[in-house]
């Protein structure tokens, strides 16, 4: 009876540890501000109907991100603390959709593969806060790409299995879906889009019967790829980048074109994304040549939008690691849907000590943790000393407000990292935005750039 019960404890430590996982996510969510165009709140926005309003004006005069800033805006319109949970659940299914990806099966699904999806993006993930716990940069980065793999969902399982197909209702709504996936962010759309015209062309080649969804599916996801990318304000835009000297914008356009290739090349390798590529490569032509073993199709489509993913990014004039996130998904779906593929048992020596190795790699993670979250509560607890003052100052009468030095995000796990804070200039962008969301005239920080006592 004791080895029994000994066994069911250790069979269930996988999932209270996945089940941390999610709590320290939302524990993560609760304790990441407000930040940076978080602030940047329309006036006048009062509902959904004002939230569209406001995106078709943006998408006539800034960009063409409407699906994504829909969603941030609706939020902040919501409140951070229902955003904290609804961010917890999708980040939860973005995980899940990689495993997924992975293992082509929901029931292959386990535990074990949730944590160390979860691990391989909490280490190597280069912007990681901005990505995930930045109200903004989540629901154009993170949110879309939950939606990109939920679309793709499908596709993967309809190439795995010949006779699976979708029913009328939902095959009609799927071209919905399809919208929302095209009308993401420009880089993921561009992956998604050379995955699917290799998929379209290799149903051709092998004369395979097209089902409704793949149609309607594709179909929504040009459409919505076409408002994305043909929005007015995208020029208008790049104008004011080009102003502004950024992205090599003057240079001669095959020179700028070159140095920006030499740029996302080098991204490519600095995100790690290149090394996990060059990984699938090696063990995929193991596999193929040494192991005679046909390798599963999607790979290669997973491998083609990693790159297309990255390679896009020459015609952007601006090259945050935050925009790379979908760069690496498909290298890391890339990486596992090879490794899946492979027969080869674990050594003895590793199932042996699995528990050993296992807690290892969580003693490590722990530290991590410990790390950033001091870094995250920091910040919290900073932004609530200084809302304290700037609410303060203002019953005073004091309009114009001054704060100390910006507040250090020293770890990429922070929302912050990254990201600007009040600065020396009044008139800057990130200082106008706070100043108009709390009611300020102005707000910059002190001219003696007094620092913060500490991290806590």
């Amino acid at each position: 009876m004791e080895t029994q019960n000994r066994f069911n404890f250790f069979e269930s430590i996988p999932w209270i540890l996945s089940v941390g996982v999610i709590l320290l996510f939302f524990v993560l969510n609760f304790f990441t501000p407000l930040i940076a165009d978080d602030y940047n709140v329309p006036i006048g926005i009062n509902s959904v109907a004002d939230i569209v309003k406001y995106q078709y004006n943006q998408w006539l005069t800034w960009g063409g991100r409407c699906v994504a800033q829909f969603f941030a805006q609706f939020w902040l319109l919501a409140g951070k603390p229902v955003f904290n949970i609804a961010n917890t659940i999708v980040y939860t299914l973005f995980v899940l959709l990689t495993c997924f990806h992975i293992t082509g099966n929901w029931r292959k699904i386990n535990p074990w593969i949730f944590l160390a999806i979860n691990t391989f993006y909490w280490f190597l993930v280069p912007a990681w806060g901005q990505n995930f716990l930045w109200l903004g940069g989540s629901c154009v980065y993170l949110w879309t790409t939950t939606i990109v793999l939920f679309f793709l969902a499908p596709f993967k399982k309809r190439h795995d299995e010949k006779n699976y197909k979708l029913n009328m209702p939902l095959s009609l709504l799927f071209f919905f879906i399809g919208v929302l996936a095209g009308w993401s962010q420009e880089n993921t759309g561009a992956a998604v889009l050379f995955l699917l015209a290799a998929y379209f062309v290799m149903k051709i080649i092998h004369k395979e019967r097209i089902t409704l969804f793949e149609i309607t599916g594709a179909a929504g996801f040009l459409i919505g790829f076409a408002l994305l990318i043909a929005a007015p304000g995208n020029y208008v835009r790049a104008d004011v980048i080009k102003e502004m000297g950024g992205g090599h914008s003057g240079d001669a356009l095959l020179i700028m074109l070159l140095k920006r290739f030499v740029d996302v090349t080098l991204i490519f390798f600095r995100t790690h994304g290149l090394t996990i590529i060059v990984a699938a490569a090696f063990f995929g032509f193991d596999l193929r040549y040494h192991q005679k073993h046909r390798i599963n199709l999607f790979s290669y489509f997973y491998a083609l939008a990693a790159l297309a993913s990255v390679y896009s990014m020459v015609l952007s004039p601006t090259l945050p690691d935050r925009a790379f996130l979908i760069l690496f998904v498909f290298s890391v779906i890339t990486l596992g849907n090879i490794l899946g593929q492979y027969d080869i048992p674990l050594p003895a020596i590793v199932v042996r000590n699995k528990y050993i190795i296992v807690s290892l790699l969580l003693l490590s993670l722990f530290f991590s943790v410990i790390s950033a979250g001091k870094n995250i509560v920091g910040i919290y607890l900073k932004w609530q000393n200084r809302i304290e003052y700037i609410l303060s100052e203002k019953e005073k009468g004091n309009l114009d407000v001054e704060v100390k030095a910006p507040i250090p995000a020293i770890d990429r796990h922070a929302a912050l990292y990254g990201l600007g804070d009040v600065l020396d200039d009044k008139d800057d962008w990130h200082n106008t935005s706070i100043a108009e969301y709390f009611g300020l005239r102005s707000i910059k920080r002190l001219d003696s750039n007094e620092p913060w006592e500490s991290l806590w």
